[in-house]
């Protein structure tokens, strides 16, 4: 039986390894046809022209404002071969380059990645969740790296479409892969999962976030318990037991369940001591051991990140002993957490890569131990619906209690943040608001004063990232 895409779908084949797979074996893959050089090595695959590295596949595909088939010759000037619509007209390939035609280039990439999958000796972890899964992505990536031949999506590519490049693009050698499963809308995890078909499935904390796609939180719960299906029965389930929307997680599975947080779970942190910007500290205490630790990375989110990681790791073969030494090694992903020391002894807490309401009140919670004046950089918290307006005046009252100077950055819902912050007590002639991140950039430099800390946060949309880079080049 053939499929939307013109593959057969009961029977796939992959017929070499995707990382040396020539364009016809491509085509014979996807039940494509072919133009141009049959013979044409492929390495990796790329949707993002943008990316695309020398003998890539470059997968073409309708883009928000471009068709990706715009840039196909473009490609091809590095990329091995292209993956395009049967029904597009396209000029002939370059010599030694190739055009594989589907009916659904979609599809055939994810059938692409689905096999590159399974094909592998490999093991799957997979890290899902609300808040905190790069950062728990990257931290088990990190600890696996010392034990075993270890490939990791990069970045947040957690998508549909950005996943599977980075499953076809990993190194042949790989033992264990950690992908970290992004989801916006019901359905996308259960696609994901029926790519990865994990060994060991974690699960961050699940709080409010992409809510403008579902008519309530059970909503998002479950499309996040999508990937419960696809977890390998002799696997590993990693789930929250600080987080009540994932008590009914572990009846929904056959494989071992391991928790972690609370004093009756799996894995614990014990004697935590919060050492405001310098991290924490204190006993990991997993269900092998128990050893100290160090983090040098603020927040009691970290260290619930740090937690999570490492009962992932001894469950994929690691020593307690081992994880707690490489808590000191452990770094921040860019925007997401780092300190930053600028002149005039200021301090930005860089975490501008994105927000939502959880996030947001956990970073207050740190800025709020700091010294100094206290300055809250908020953008926008995008991706809310109807509960936007709620969400974004309860930030505003946290920061009454949490900081001393607040600066929104954005339109109607930044106003929201203005608006809880001054009822809730913040004087009014210490809250600021601005449009952009240009405008937010020419306030900071009028008010910040010598021995501010700085928290910088908001929906990547906002663009605040460009406020941070602007205050380091001004005062770094």
């Amino acid at each position: 039986m053939r499929n939307a895409a013109g593959f057969n779908a009961s029977q796939p084949q992959f017929l070499e390894a995707f990382v040396r797979m020539s364009a016809d074996a491509v085509a014979r893959t996807v039940g494509g046809t072919i133009r141009g050089a049959r013979d044409v090595v492929v390495s990796g695959a790329e949707v993002d022209s943008r990316l695309i590295q020398t003998g890539n596949l470059f997968i073409a595909l309708p883009g928000e404002h471009v068709d990706g088939h715009v840039f196909v010759p473009k490609t091809l000037e590095k990329a091995a071969a292209a993956l395009i619509r049967s029904d597009v007209d396209l000029p002939p390939p370059p010599a030694n380059r190739a055009l594989v035609s589907v009916t659904d280039p979609l599809a055939a990439y994810h059938c692409l990645a689905t096999e590159d999958c399974h094909r592998r000796s490999w093991q799957v972890a997979t890290v899902t969740g609300s808040v905190g899964k790069t950062t728990t992505k990257d931290f088990l990536a990190h600890i696996l790296k010392h034990h075993r031949i270890t490939g990791a999506s990069q970045g947040n590519r957690n998508s549909t479409l950005g996943l599977p490049a980075q499953i076809l693009s990993q190194d042949e050698n790989t033992e264990i892969f950690v992908a970290e499963a992004g989801m916006s809308q019901a359905g996308e995890l259960d696609l994901l999962g029926s790519i990865l078909h994990p060994d060991l499935l974690l699960y961050t904390r699940i709080t409010p976030a992409h809510t403008e796609f579902f008519s309530s939180m059970d909503g998002v719960v479950e499309a996040k318990a999508e990937l419960l299906a696809h977890l390998k029965s002799e696997g590993t389930l990693v789930i929250n037991a600080d987080d009540p929307r994932q008590a009914g997680f572990s009846q929904r599975t056959k494989a071992r369940v391991l928790s972690y947080g609370a004093s009756e779970a799996d894995a614990r942190l014990e004697a935590l001591e919060d050492l405001g910007l310098e991290g924490t500290q204190g006993t990991l205490a997993l269900p092998s051991g128990k050893a100290s630790f160090h983090l040098p990375l603020p927040g009691l989110y970290q260290a619930e990140n740090f937690l999570a990681a490492a009962t992932a790791g001894e469950a994929l073969g690691m020593r307690v002993q081992d994880i707690a030494s490489l808590a000191e090694t452990m770094i921040a992903a860019p925007h997401r957490g780092t300190i930053l020391h600028l002149q005039d002894n200021i301090t930005i807490i860089d975490d501008s890569y994105n927000a939502s309401p959880d996030a947001v009140k956990r970073a207050l919670e740190l800025l709020a131990k700091c010294s100094g004046r206290r300055v809250a950089v908020l953008g926008e918290m995008y991706e809310l619906g109807s509960a936007a307006a709620a969400a974004h005046r309860d930030i505003g009252r946290l920061v009454a209690d949490h900081c001393d100077l607040l600066l929104t950055v954005g339109y109607d819902m930044s106003n929201k943040v203005l608006e809880g912050a001054v009822a809730a007590g913040l004087p009014r002639h210490r809250a600021y608001q601005a449009e952009d991140s240009a405008a937010a950039i020419a306030t900071l430099e009028a008010v910040l004063e010598t021995g501010d800390t700085i928290l910088i946060k908001g929906s990547r949309g906002v663009g605040l990232d460009q406020v941070v880079s602007a205050l380091c080049e001004g005062r770094g």
